[in-house]
């Protein structure tokens, strides 16, 4: 295994360990696009690695010099961007219906436009839609934790317990000499 797959595989479980281990739709991390040698290459490795586990990857704002890593259960994401809520939801913000690809290519334009993140990025790391939209709407917050609680706080925490016991297990395991494929 190489450096940079040591490393690459160190960001994976910080910030994506609930998706690697199915139990969350997505999630995403921000590097400098120099960070490693060949980037794409690494992305089109890990891919390959792991789509037979359902996990898939997109590399969004890609001429930038910061780029951000999505990484996603595409089973899981194509699911929930298919209901009907999260359609009428996303079609306020110009987003089309049907293929993935589609939806992700207009999120990466988005993310080109905007100087923060569009707040819609929240439905597709899986956050629950009201959640989504008490943030937007600048509702009284009831837990800060992966993003902010708006309804359920108690149903949010053991979630956020859960999300971090799934990060502990994969750095744990990767400290240990595993390698990502063996752990999830």
């Amino acid at each position: 295994m190489t450096k940079d797959e040591r490393q690459f595989e160190q960001l994976l479980a910080a910030h994506c360990a609930p998706v690697l281990k199915n139990r969350k739709t997505a999630n995403m991390f921000h590097i400098e696009r120099d960070r490693f040698h060949d980037l794409a290459a690494l992305l089109r490795t890990y891919q390959q690695k792991l789509s037979q586990k359902g996990i898939d990857f997109a590399l969004f704002q890609a001429e930038c010099p910061r780029v951000t890593v999505f990484v996603y259960q595409q089973r899981r994401l194509s699911l929930l961007l298919q209901r009907s809520d999260i359609q009428a939801f996303l079609s306020d913000y110009g987003y089309p219906s049907g293929a993935l690809s589609a939806i992700l290519q207009h999120l990466d334009h988005r993310l080109s436009l905007c100087e923060s993140y569009p707040h819609e990025i929240g439905i597709f790391l899986g956050f629950p839609l009201y959640d989504v939209i008490g943030f937007i709407e600048h509702r009284r917050c009831l837990l800060q934790g992966y993003w902010n609680v708006y309804r359920y706080p108690q149903a949010a925490r053991r979630l956020f317990a859960l999300y971090d016991h799934c990060i502990r297990e994969l750095q744990a395991g990767l400290y240990g000499g595993s390698c990502l494929e063996q752990l999830i």
